[in-house]
Order: C-alpha cells, then sequence, then structure tokens
C-alpha cells in the first residue's frame, strides 16, 4: 500500500458517488498506464474488468489497515469495494456503522445502493440493506414511488427475481400500501412479463391478503382465461391456476366441488398439452378426496 494506491482508490470513489450507472468491461491498459475505469457523460462508469483482483485486493488492505481506519477513510474504501463485491458483509456491516454516525446520510446511501441494484438486480444482501435504511429513514421522507419503480426495474433485469418480490412485499406491509392498488400495477406488468412465475406468485400473495370469496377466484381464473387464448403454453399461467384452486380450497364459503367440475369442464375445451394433463390430473385427484389434504 502506498499514497498512491489511495489516490486511486480516492479516485474511484469520487467517480462511483457522481455516476448514475456502473457496469464493467474490459478496458485496455498498456505498458505505460493501467485503465481502471472510464467515465461517460459523467453518468455511465464502466470499471475495468481485468483490474478487479487488484482493486478488491486494494480495498481489503486499507479496510483491513490501522492507518486508514477513521470513518471518511472508511466510507471511501467500502464504497469502491462493494461495487466490486455486493456481496461483502463486512463492507455493508461497517457502513451501517457509518449511517448510525452520520458519517453517511441515509438519502445518499439509499441512491448508492440503487445504483448497485442497476449493476446486481439480484442482490438479496442489497434489498436486505436497503430495507435497514428504510427503516432508520422517517417515514414521510421515503418515495412510495421510487421503491416500487426499483423493483420494477430489478424484476424486469433479472428474470424469476425472487429477492427483488420479497422486498415488494415488505414494502406493501412497511408503507400500508392498498393492495387493491398493486393488483393494478402488477397485472400491468404481468401483461409484459406473461412467462415470469415469480410476478404471478406475488399476485398470488396479494390476494391471499384480501377477503377471499368465490367471486375474487373467479375473476382470477377469468384473468388466466383470458391469457390462455394467447398464451396455453405458458407454464407461468398453469402453476398461477393451480395456486388460485388451492387458495379456494381454504375459503369455506366457495363451494370447492362446483369449482372443480367448471375446471375439468373448460380443460375439455382447451387444446391438450403437457400443462394442462397434469392440471386435469390434480383436480381429478381432488375431486376424489374433496381437497382435504389441502385445507390445512
Amino acid at each position: 500500500m502506498s499514497l498512491t494506491d489511495w489516490s486511486l482508490i480516492c479516485l474511484l470513489s469520487s467517480s462511483i458517488e457522481q455516476c448514475k450507472s456502473i457496469e464493467f468491461m474490459p478496458l485496455t491498459s498498456t505498458g505505460e498506464y493501467q485503465v481502471h475505469c472510464h467515465c461517460e457523460e459523467k453518468i455511465y462508469l464502466c470499471l475495468n474488468v481485468f483490474e478487479i483482483k487488484s482493486i478488491v485486493n486494494l480495498c481489503y488492505s486499507f479496510i483491513f489497515s490501522k492507518d486508514f481506519q477513521n470513518n471518511s477513510q472508511l466510507n471511501i474504501s467500502t464504497r469502491v469495494l462493494l461495487c466490486y463485491i455486493t456481496e461483502c458483509l463486512t463492507s455493508w456491516n461497517i457502513r451501517r456503522r457509518l449511517i448510525v454516525s452520520s458519517t453517511i446520510r441515509i438519502q445518499d446511501e439509499l441512491e448508492f445502493v440503487e445504483i448497485l441494484l442497476r449493476l446486481k438486480p439480484k442482490s438479496e444482501q442489497l434489498f436486505r440493506y436497503r430495507r435497514w435504511l428504510l427503516k432508520q429513514e422517517n417515514l414521510n421522507n421515503i418515495s412510495i414511488n421510487k421503491e416500487l419503480d426499483i423493483c420494477d426495474h430489478t424484476a424486469v433485469k433479472h428474470f424469476i427475481n425472487y429477492a427483488s418480490w420479497l422486498h415488494r412485499r415488505w414494502i406493501i406491509k412497511y408503507l400500508n400500501i392498498d393492495i387493491d392498488e398493486e393488483l393494478k400495477r402488477n397485472y400491468l406488468w404481468l401483461e409484459k412479463n406473461i412467462s415470469d412465475s415469480s410476478g404471478f406468485s406475488f399476485r398470488a400473495y396479494l390476494i391471499s391478503k384480501k377477503n377471499l370469496n368465490e367471486n375474487l377466484i373467479e375473476q382470477e381464473l377469468q384473468l388466466i382465461d383470458n391469457m390462455f387464448k394467447f398464451y396455453l403454453d405458458r407454464e407461468s399461467l398453469w402453476i398461477y391456476r393451480q395456486t388460485l384452486i388451492f387458495l379456494a380450497l381454504k375459503c369455506i364459503s366457495i363451494d370447492t366441488k362446483q369449482l372443480l367440475i367448471k375446471e375439468l369442464n373448460l380443460m375439455k375445451t382447451l387444446q391438450e398439452n403437457t400443462f394442462s394433463k397434469k392440471y386435469s390430473q390434480l383436480l381429478n385427484k381432488l375431486l376424489l378426496t374433496d381437497g382435504k389434504q389441502f385445507r390445512d
């Protein structure tokens, strides 16, 4: 380690602080110059994929050095390291201490985490840390639309992103967001991402939080019927339809036998495929047992 090394980490930290998006790309170094990053329009920061190991080693050296332990220095070294290794729990715990000591503003840290989520949209550690940050912030300062937009972006960027949907569940509960409004937003999202079963899993979660009744189940089944007209071969639709049947079995106000017979009759009108066969087999099994094994 040298002052030159520290100057490099400070330069990277400053670049990260000013950018809005980070990507890793192969940047060519020469014998005379080492290229660690490239910034475009002061917004997009490209980090050299060939220099990951050297930068990570430098960051760790500074974090565990007795000579670089003041809050400002730890802020710089952990900020850089987390761009390269977002799952580094040691760095996140250091930054938690910096938040508590007011060395880092919560809103600034939320922006930093948002940038990292564009880079690593499926990082459970990032979402976990973001939830911790939101708990430290005043509720009046939290933007509901911002949090929902982040969930939308990360869910689209990484297929079947349960980490993103889990965060959205927490947001719905923590910020007391209206379930009906969220169901509308979810429908619009599913129209563009019909094959993503995690989006349907989230919808089933929303439905389970409402007062289950026959009309609600029928509405959801009709939604799937409409999608079947164009996407009969999408497994996500069949999984969600099966989930709706299981939810109906737990609702004592619904005539499940009539519902199962109606579903079997519907299957006869659809073009047969692997999913419809398995679904029909399940319906017949439920009819024989009256679905008792799924009621508990």
